[in-house]
């Protein structure tokens, strides 16, 4: 007996469309929150967290490495269906803090703040499809989303020294919605914030700066990230006025599920964690100052799990 089959560019079709199918439905799972990021640079505010630079023009250097070889689900094991799964991500950014003298606030200084990045990105991984396992890769680079902060309100005692502000995500970064790694995230975020440096007993120093971030909907995609608890923090021992090791990292954790077209991302809203810890070294001298640390992330949910260094530079004009 005869049938219709579908022509052979038919059949390519079909098996092409399930194909992209498949990866799409692993790719997303794979990661919390759309793309598996955060706009908030993790692990990036440890040393001297709450501590307000002198009146004038400050600026900020970091560079940072991250590099993870893979990828957990929601239980914290490796995502199934995903195979030799790599991603590298190298950013640049610069930051700009302006302390006024004239004016203050709650008896707090005022301070105002810029920062911008410049991002590059490789992935690579193999899935697992319905028409079998297909490879993906990518790489971008360019420029990052910017972050303003108009108003930072700013305490200090000689025992602690505290701060807090809302920083705004503009969604000026490189992106298109059909590649797998981008530089921008298309929407734009809003993080409430409160940092603090604390001195409990001499030569000890306990920082951290505590966000709360809320994402919009990317108009590309139509997908909502959930929204994100963040502490970066930073135990150090002061071996004397310029140096200073410490124990530093971060803990994320996704409080919302995230969500497309309105409906929650199944399984489990896509909620992503993580903690981080590693050394720290800073070095502070006259109007300069560096930091170089080293963060390893455990106890990883729907994110990729790997190993984040910074090197950061701060210098008084």
């Amino acid at each position: 007996m005869k049938t219709n089959p579908a022509t052979r560019p038919q059949k390519i079709q079909l098996i092409n469309s399930a194909v992209v199918l498949g990866m799409l439905s692993l790719i997303q799972s794979s990661y919390a929150t759309e793309g598996g990021g955060t706009v908030y640079p993790l692990g990036v505010n440890t040393v001297l967290a709450g501590r307000m630079p002198p009146p004038g023009l400050t600026g900020f250097l970091y560079l940072s490495d991250y590099q993870a070889n893979k990828t957990m689900d929601d239980s914290g094991n490796r995502k199934a269906g995903v195979h030799d799964f790599e991603i590298n991500v190298q950013a640049i950014s610069a930051r700009l803090d302006y302390v006024y003298t004239d004016y203050t606030l709650l008896g707090a200084k005022l301070a105002s703040r810029i920062a911008l990045p410049m991002i590059k990105g490789d992935i690579s991984f193999d899935v697992n499809t319905s028409a079998g396992r297909v490879h993906r890769s990518d790489n971008q680079q360019g420029i990052g989303d910017l972050t303003i902060v108009p108003i930072i309100l700013g305490w200090s005692s000689p025992l602690v020294q505290q701060m807090t502000g809302v920083e705004i995500y503009a969604p000026i970064g490189a992106y298109d919605k059909e590649h797998l790694f981008n530089p921008g995230r298309n929407t734009w975020s809003y993080a409430p914030w409160y940092s603090f440096t604390a001195y409990p007993v001499e030569d000890i120093e306990i920082s951290s700066k505590i966000a709360y971030v809320v994402n919009t909907e990317n108009s590309a995609t139509h997908y909502k990230s959930g929204q994100e608890f963040i502490a970066d923090y930073n135990i150090g021992y002061n071996i004397d006025k310029q140096w200073q090791i410490g124990l530093n990292g971060y803990i994320y954790k996704q409080l919302t599920d995230d969500e497309q077209h309105g409906e929650s991302v199944s399984p489990n809203g896509n909620r992503g964690q993580v903690l981080a810890v590693g050394p720290s070294v800073k070095y502070q001298s006259s109007g300069v100052g560096f930091v170089l640390k080293w963060q390893h992330e455990t106890k990883v949910e729907n994110r990729a799990a790997g190993d984040r260094l910074w090197l950061q530079a701060a210098y008084h004009f």
